[in-house]
């Protein structure tokens, strides 16, 4: 409970200090196609991604830093794939990005460079990004100064109930890179072993932890992504690259543990931005 509270308290900080809306009317649990830290394109993606077309509008008081109607280049934090995009600057090193808009209904160009308010209309999200032919906007917010994606869900006001989270599939795999059901193996090797859940299909957690007879002896946490030698990465027991958070399209990181021999408690935990948490343990043998 003192563990929830805590991280009520700094979700909370982190709506007082940063004040954002959200950049579109449509919030609830089923507007969204993909959540911050949801595997994209086999990589972390440091972007929330609406499921239909609205009209757009900005998200907070700042400038317009540019409109950008093509990226000839791509990085982890601005992909190719966004297409038409606005991107605008805001106080604490903040800029929020808005992704795959209709370039016709542009009403922004000719405020490129000024200072606009929280609400002004942007455009229609459209067709100019690579999201599987949908028309719906792709959202950032980026600090500049920390070289990092913060996610949109802890700053915004609280949406519609999260998508729930399922836990399951919970497989370890070995330091040779072998796989193994928890519900079907129970006997293992001593050792460092890497826990993996089924990825879920939109949402994801906040923070997954894994714990070994009560102790957590891993934490990620994904209020943030950042870019480390130049690839992304989030932050658990040491930092984790995209590849190793989602080694494949079905598998998803929980975390590392280090397995001594005797009878082991398992756990693995998960939590949404709600601060929902779902938990599941498993008794296994060490050899």
């Amino acid at each position: 409970m003192k563990k929830l509270s805590a991280i009520l308290i700094i979700l909370a900080a982190f709506v007082n200090l940063y004040a954002f809306e959200w950049p579109q009317e449509n919030t609830d649990k089923e507007a969204f196609e993909s959540y911050f830290a949801q595997e994209r394109g086999n990589r972390i993606s440091t972007s929330v991604i609406f499921k239909e077309p609205e009209e757009i509008k900005t998200a907070e008081d700042g400038k317009i830093l540019i409109v950008l109607t093509a990226l000839n280049d791509e990085s982890d934090f601005f992909p190719s794939a966004l297409g038409t995009t606005v991107i605008m600057e805001h106080k604490d090193d903040l800029i929020s990005v808005y992704g795959n808009l209709e370039s016709e209904s542009l009403e922004t160009e000719e405020l490129t460079g000024k200072t606009v308010a929280s609400g002004t209309k942007i455009a229609r999200t459209g067709n100019t990004g690579w999201q599987k032919d949908i028309s719906a906007l792709e959202f950032q917010i980026i600090d500049t100064k920390k070289s990092s994606a913060i996610n949109p869900k802890i700053l915004m006001p609280r949406t519609d109930k999260e998508i729930e989270l399922n836990l399951t599939g919970i497989t370890i795999q070995d330091k040779n890179g072998e796989f193994y059901d928890l519900n079907v193996y129970k006997n293992f090797s001593s050792g460092l072993y890497r826990v993996f859940q089924k990825k879920n299909s939109v949402a994801a957690p906040l923070k997954t932890t894994v714990s070994v007879n009560g102790t957590e002896v891993d934490k990620i946490s994904y209020d943030t992504i950042s870019q480390y030698e130049e690839k992304v990465s989030v932050t658990g027991k040491h930092k984790y690259t995209s590849s190793e958070i989602y080694p494949t399209t079905k598998l998803h990181l929980v975390g590392e543990a280090v397995f001594t021999p005797g009878k082991v408690m398992l756990g693995i935990t998960e939590t949404d931005v709600s601060g929902t948490v779902k938990t599941i343990t498993y008794n296994i043998n060490i050899r």
